[in-house]
This record gives structure tokens, sequence and C-alpha cells, in this order.
């Protein structure tokens, strides 16, 4: 059922015919189309809701009866049907929408003819320029964002006294180290953990692997290094992959002799060095990858390295990824805080806060659950848990919004007699 106009749409009505040629008959899907327009004009970055993944979708185009969508992260999975969720003017709207068709990153939906659901603010947010926060960033997942149960679960079970730490504010680096080392010594006393140097000299096939990593981001498992199928043979697993594509890609671009003879080189070479099967999985700050774990078995030790203990690796660096970036996040909060962390406005529900580093706004799409300290006095530093919900790309700044989902005792009290001084005793509207 279509809704009426508050105060709220009548005002958002009134600024949008001030912006855009069209004009609003009084139809909702006129009204709906605006709210469209508002998001594209402003470079609004907003949810969409695909089966069970909660996406970032943003206005690409806007047609005469459908909205054309950026998603980067879009899979089809067969649905056609979703819903977009997105705050205009204090209000939070969501709609579901049919979906008339997907290519690649790009999605085109069926505008809505109605406004199907909203609800205005209860607490009003008010501006503030002398307020500024710390915060880290909290544990979902190994992949951030939603947890994937039963997957996550496991890989959290296998590293008890690592996870035990990553959780901490505070994480250990020392004692992250000898975890990992003592982790990785669980499947080989053979490993290497090497962070890139620019100006460092490698032999070419040391070269084309680090190449490699840089560019796909992917972890690399040659499982038999007796045998060229296990470099260039197209894998079968989720995490794991050997040089089937860049074998493809050779291929292409250079024939396939020179490719296979170049693989076959770079068994040999390995095979010489006396390796039996190796996994070389990236290090990654942020989303950059920085470096990499190298664990391999050789013909002295007479073992090879499992699927199952591949995967292991994987998941180890997943954790020490996103470990290493929680510390940097938590130093670059703590020092920087007055450059980096300024609140823009808060409420008994949430705070949109400032942040210039691209890199952190990036990755926080993905770890967007974080623990925020908020000094709203000498006496008193509030401490709230919070999800990201809201990221706007301000140009040469970002903008993050967050709902709060707990807070420690009291901490309430002291923030809603903060806002009824700030606000001019006016907390809701």
């Amino acid at each position: 059922m279509a809704i009426g106009r508050t105060d709220s749409m009548q005002e958002l009505i009134t600024i949008l015919e001030s912006l855009f040629d069209e004009t609003i008959i009084g139809s909702d899907v006129n009204i709906v189309k605006h709210l469209f327009y508002y998001l594209k004009a402003d470079n609004r970055e907003f949810e969409f809701i695909y089966e069970e993944d909660n996406l970032v979708a943003a206005v690409e185009e806007i047609e005469a009866h459908s909205v054309t969508l950026m998603i980067p992260d879009l899979v089809e999975k067969g649905s056609r049907r979703a819903r977009v969720r997105f705050e205009v003017m204090n209000i939070n709207y969501q709609f579901e929408v049919v979906i008339l068709d997907i290519q690649k990153e790009q999605i085109v939906i069926k505008t809505p003819t109605e406004l199907q659901s909203y609800q205005l603010r209860t607490n009003k947010r008010i501006p503030v320029d002398d307020l500024f926060m710390n915060f880290i960033i909290l544990f979902r997942s190994l992949s951030g964002g939603s947890r994937e149960v039963g997957k996550n679960l496991y890989a959290e079970s296998r590293f008890p006294h690592l996870m035990k730490e990553v959780r901490k504010d505070r994480p250990d680096s020392k004692l992250i180290n000898i975890m990992l080392t003592e982790a990785i010594e669980r499947i080989s006393k053979d490993y290497e953990i090497h962070f890139f140097k620019e100006d460092e000299k490698l032999n070419e096939f040391d070269d084309f692997i680090k190449k490699t990593i840089l560019q796909t981001s992917k972890t690399i498992y040659i499982s038999d290094c007796n045998r060229i199928t296990s470099y260039i043979n197209e894998p079968n697993d989720e995490v794991l992959f050997n040089y089937f594509s860049e074998h493809k890609e050779m291929a292409k671009e250079l024939g396939d002799e020179f490719a296979l003879e170049f693989f076959e080189s770079m068994r040999k070479h390995e095979s010489r060095n006396f390796y039996v099967s190796y996994i070389i999985t990236p290090i990654r700050l942020y989303e950059d990858v920085v470096g990499y774990i190298k664990v391999f078995s050789t013909a002295m030790e007479r073992f090879t390295i499992s699927q199952n203990q591949a995967v292991y690796i994987f998941e180890l660096a997943e954790i020490i990824s996103y470990v290493f970036t929680k510390i940097a996040i938590q130093y670059g909060s703590y020092e920087t805080m007055q450059s980096t962390t300024k609140v823009v406005d808060i409420s008994l529900d949430g705070l949109l806060f400032e942040i210039y580093d691209k890199r952190l706004f990036q990755y926080l799409k993905r770890h967007n659950i974080i623990k925020m300290f908020i000094p709203l006095s000498k006496e008193r530093t509030m401490i709230l848990r919070g999800e990201i919900i809201r990221f706007l790309d301000k140009g040469d700044h970002y903008h993050l919004g967050v709902n709060y989902f707990s807070s420690a005792p009291d901490d309430m009290l002291f923030l809603e007699s903060y806002l009824f001084e700030k606000s001019m005793k006016i907390l809701s509207e």
C-alpha cells in the first residue's frame, strides 16, 4: 500500500523539484524515481540485498521505467527479485524490486511503482564539530561481511589460542608472530614469511610468482612438483589455485609451445631445489598484498602437503592479514585521531564519522563491525559497538554511518545528556 506524504517527504520533494527537470505530479512512481535521482546526484552508495548477499550498489542510469545499478561483487544466482535499502532526508526506505537484466557488474531493475516501506528516525542526528573518536574493527568472519555459517566457525575452531588474541582490543604483535610460526610448523618446518620490497632482486620464476600474487591476490597450491599437470591443469577448489590462468594467458599471447616450456622450466627449477609440494598464500594489509607465506615439503622430509593442510595455511594467512590490518587501523586511529576519525553527527541510535584513507574506506565495506571509543568529556569515554551501514564517497574524504548495537553500562545516559545540551534540549523530531 502506498503511504502519504510526511513533512519530511514534502521537504524532499521540494528539494528534488529544484534540482531536476522532471516534476512530481502526485503519483508514487515519480516520488520513487526522484529518490533514485537523489541517490545518483549525491553519488550515494546503498544496500542491495540479493538472496542472502548484502551488497553495495550505486545508481548508474535512470530510464523511464527502469534503473541501472552498478554492483561490483554481484554474482547471479537465478533469482529475479531483490531488496534495496537506503536513507534520504532522515527517512529509511526499503523496496522489493524486480530484476530485468544482469550483465556482469550492472543490474537493471524495474522502477518500483509505490512507496513500500519507510521509517522516520526516532532520534534526531545532532551535527558536531568538536567530537572525535578512536575505533577498532571487530572480527565477524574470515572474509568479512555476514558470517558463512559452518565454514568460519570451523576455521575459528582450528586456531582457538590465536583467535583469543586476535579478538582483543590491542593484540600483541610479538605473541601473534609466535603463534603464527607455531601453527605453520604443525604442517612443515620448511616455510618462508616474505614481505615485498620495491628493489628486491629475484630470479625469473620468483619474480613471476610475485607478479602473479600481486595481480591476482590468489593462493597458489602445487600438490606435486614432479608433474606439470599440477601447475597448469584447471583447479577444482574455491580457495586454492595453480598457474592454470597464467598458462592460458601466456599461451594466448606467446603461443602454446612457449607457455608449456616456461612452466616446465619452473617445475624443473623447483624440483632441483627438492620441492615436493608447496603453498604460497598472500598476506594483505587492508586489501593490498604486501607479502606471502610459503610452506613447502622437500624430498628429504618425504611427505606431501595435502589439500586440507593447504586450506589450513590459507585460513591462517586470512586471520593474520586481518589482525595486521586491525593493528594498523588501531595505531592509525589512535595516533592521528583528529584528522582521520572526526564525528560529523551523532544521535542515540547511531553516528556519522569522517575519514580520508581510501584503503580503509574500502576495507570497512567488508569488515564493518567496529568498536568505538568516544571521549564525551575528560572524565568519560563512551564505548560503543556498531555496524557500518552507510558508505558515502565525498571525493576527497569519506563519510560512514554507524548504527549502535551495544554499549557500556550507563553510556547511553551520558550520551543522552550530551545530546540534550548540544541540541538546545531537543532530541527527537
